[in-house]
């Protein structure tokens, strides 16, 4: 089956791959391959760090559960291999109040089984003005950069065809697209995939609109784990780590500011005081595509899928949409995910 993708950020590409390993012949539009969030994210995945509940960690348990096996086989037509620790995550909590205002997803956690555990800020090297600390056992990091890299290489192994155009209409009829047009022509295919990231609005009805995240990117002295707190997100990779992220919401501004700079190192040193011996390497910007209400836009047509608003867990989500992806061009196969994120809720 020819298959045309809109769009090359995580999701996009992690489609591709998965579909051009089961034999199809894929294509791929894109306003700018290296535009978007994936590049910049933090590649957390944290599910019950971000405090997931309901159908949200219903995809997130899913998609952890297939991240192994999906990074293994991208090893193995990339020749890359993503820095990936799933080791645990963990969560922070500055204040009393804010334990206690996460009480309840820590309750519910435990009735799911979910392996956690208290831990002692200081044995991490967490200031000691931070209330308490619990580790999520299955939380993991993967390194955002390597990963995109890889799915790229990927690509170029699978011989996929990579178009650079900016996709200005999608004309849709009875649930099939119609038409694909883009600044250099119109394209066709026997199947539709549309993963336009932040952009999404630009083509389609769906209230997806993007939120600014600053990352900085530092060397040289760094937590064990993952600390992820209110005030900051210290992630350590191989070789360096990040401190993230801003989150704002000023369009598609990608200036870096000395005010995103400055807030996101007094929350990380608020938490882990011997980042101040760290040196700074720099700061980068990318774009989250959000929607209302926090959740995804999945939608499955007769001919097309679409796969937007990931916003704060696009790296985490990836696996399973190309999961979702996969098994409704190959076996016909809506997922749940289909209805339960449909865009509908929106009155679209």
């Amino acid at each position: 089956m020819e298959v045309l993708i809109v769009g090359s950020g995580v999701i996009g590409l992690s489609v591709a791959f998965e579909l051009a390993q089961a034999g199809h012949k894929v294509k791929i539009v894109t306003r700018n391959y290296e535009e978007g969030a994936s590049w910049v994210a933090g590649g957390m995945l944290a599910p019950f760090s971000e405090g997931l509940v309901g159908d949200e960690l219903k995809l997130s348990l899913e998609s952890l559960s297939l991240y192994p096996e999906f990074l293994e086989k991208l090893a193995d037509v990339s020749k890359i291999h993503p820095f990936f620790d799933d080791g645990g995550i963990l969560r922070v909590f500055i204040s009393e109040e804010e334990r206690e205002e996460f009480s309840d997803r820590i309750e519910t956690y435990k009735e799911m089984g979910i392996p956690f555990s208290e831990a002692d800020p200081k044995d991490y090297g967490i200031s000691g003005d931070v209330h308490s600390a619990v580790l999520f056992e299955r939380e993991g990091n993967v390194d955002s950069e390597k990963l995109m890299d890889a799915l790229l290489f990927a690509c170029e192994n699978l011989r996929m065809e990579i178009a650079m155009d900016d996709v200005t209409k999608v004309k849709i009829e009875e649930g099939q697209v119609k038409e694909v047009r883009g600044f250099k022509g119109t394209y066709g295919a026997d199947f539709y995939v549309f993963c336009p990231g932040a952009w999404t609005g630009a083509i389609f009805e769906a209230p997806v609109y993007p939120i600014k995240g600053q990352i900085l990117k530092l060397k040289g002295v760094e937590p064990e784990k993952v600390l992820y707190s209110s005030v900051a997100y210290i992630i350590p990779k191989e070789g360096y780590f990040l401190i993230g992220a801003t989150s704002e919401d000023a369009g598609f501004d990608t200036r870096p500011t000395a005010e995103g700079v400055n807030n996101l190192l007094s929350g990380a040193l608020r938490v882990f005081p011997s980042l101040k011996d760290a040196e700074f390497l720099g700061v980068k910007v990318g774009f989250r595509p959000a929607t209302p209400d926090g959740k995804p836009i999945f939608e499955a047509g007769e001919n097309y899928a679409l796969l937007a608003g990931h916003y704060r867990n696009g790296i985490l989500w990836a696996p399973v949409s190309a999961k979702m992806v996969l098994d409704l061009v190959e076996k016909g196969q809506r997922s749940e995910f289909f209805e339960v994120f449909g865009r509908k809720r929106f009155g679209n």
